[in-house]
């Protein structure tokens, strides 16, 4: 089980770093438009939207969770690679950002496809009554690892006289200790999973399944509903990760450094809200805690959008932390506890499938606002940061509306 844990320490040492950095490099230092950042993101999305509840499904049906863990997380490590070296040593002004950006696509491709078996594992490790505090200690090591990957890179920022291309450099001690980190569970979550028996009628084959999956999710009250609400305001709080670094240089005008700070700060709320989220959602339920932490992310982006200096950036930065931990807890565990663990690839290919389709209407609606408000920077930027608490209030609304589903109970 700590293996399952440490996985998503060691994605975070890599992610945050692109999130941060990377982002800023093609962005600010290469003068590559917001748009274009997000287009690889987007592009992966398009292609991910059908892939994924398919081969959740074909993983139930085969028993291949591991083998599709296994190999998509090997990818998304190279793929990594792939983009220190293109931006490092691609000649060119243009040709070295393209080739870094393809790479960058092609991890956030792997890399979410690694997210599918990974989450699905939740109902071979735990217990149905302890899925929300498996879930938190989950996410809790996750953001550890956010923390650990700034502080693991923040010589080379405060040091970057020292480095060419910094931001970039940063990839490298990140990639390694992904490697390090992830090596336990390519062989401890090896263990064999039953293929799923034969249904009366064998859905379709191919990228019609996603339909089909859609249609039989009504056999668990409540699925499809948390499904889209999960959309909504997934869409708001990936966005938003994904354009912080770019929001506060804008915006405030914040230094590396204190982007860094408050990155952690984010990071340290998000910890604390994971790991006390799962025994509260365990007691309390889970949509009524859902609810209440939604409201407070929503609020707290709103807020954020029109502060009026960086000093409030580091409560509010850590209340939307806190906030969205609670949020992925709850909704992973909910989930979990809703569908059969004989069909948990498929629902959680729907559920990747969610927080992935958010990936093109956020950075699309930001960027799309971002560009025509373009002659009122910086205020452009803040209306891009309250679009997304209206997004996330759009998920509260159907939360709203959601009926509570059956819990399923495992034999």
């Amino acid at each position: 089980m700590v293996s399952w844990y440490l996985f998503d320490f060691a994605q975070a040492l890599a992610a945050v770093n692109i999130t941060l950095y990377f982002s800023q490099w093609a962005v600010v230092e290469r003068n590559v438009p917001d748009f274009w950042f997000a287009f690889p993101f987007i592009f992966v999305t398009v292609i991910l939207i059908f892939l994924l509840p398919y081969l959740g499904a074909l993983s139930d049906r085969k028993g291949s969770h591991y083998r599709l863990y296994y190999f998509s997380s090997l990818l998304a490590i190279i793929s990594i690679i792939g983009m220190y070296l293109s931006g490092r040593y691609i000649s060119g002004p243009f040709l070295g950002v393209f080739a870094a950006l393809l790479f960058y696509g092609l991890y956030q491709f792997f890399l979410q496809m690694s997210v599918l078996p990974y989450s699905a594992f939740i109902k071979y490790i735990s217990k149905p009554e302890e899925y929300g505090k498996i879930s938190g200690l989950g996410y809790a090591f996750g953001q550890a690892g956010w923390i650990a990957g700034l502080l693991l890179t923040l010589p080379i920022i405060l040091h970057e006289n020292y480095f060419g291309d910094a931001r970039l450099f940063t990839l490298v001690p990140a990639t390694v200790g992904f490697i390090v980190f992830a090596l336990p569970s390519f062989f401890t979550l090896r263990f064999p999973i039953p293929p799923a028996p034969p249904k009366e009628n064998e859905p379709p084959k191919g990228l019609l399944v996603f339909w089909h999956n859609l249609k039989e999710s009504r056999k668990y009250p409540g699925v499809l509903p948390l499904l889209v609400a999960f959309y909504f305001f997934s869409d708001a709080i990936v966005t938003l990760t994904l354009f912080a670094a770019i929001f506060l240089q804008n915006v405030f005008d914040v230094g590396d450094t204190l982007k860094a700070v408050i990155f952690i700060l984010v990071e340290v709320g998000f910890l604390i809200g994971a790991f006390v989220a799962g025994p509260i959602c365990d007691r309390r339920g889970y949509r009524s805690t859902l609810l209440i932490s939604l409201s407070v992310t929503s609020l707290s982006v709103a807020v954020l959008a029109f502060a009026p200096s960086v000093s409030w950036c580091y409560v509010l930065f850590s209340i939307f932390g806190l906030g969205i931990g609670f949020v992925y807890t709850i909704t992973r565990a909910y989930l979990a506890s809703l569908v059969p663990q004989s069909e948990t690839g498929t629902y959680f290919g729907l559920y990747v499938f969610a927080e992935r389709f958010s990936s093109i209407i956020g950075p699309t609606v930001w960027s799309l606002l971002v560009w025509f408000f373009a002659a009122h920077s910086p205020f452009n930027y803040r209306l891009a940061a309250f679009g997304m608490s209206i997004l996330v209030a759009v998920g509260i609304l159907f939360l709203v509306i959601l009926k509570r589903g059956p819990i399923i109970k495992e034999l």
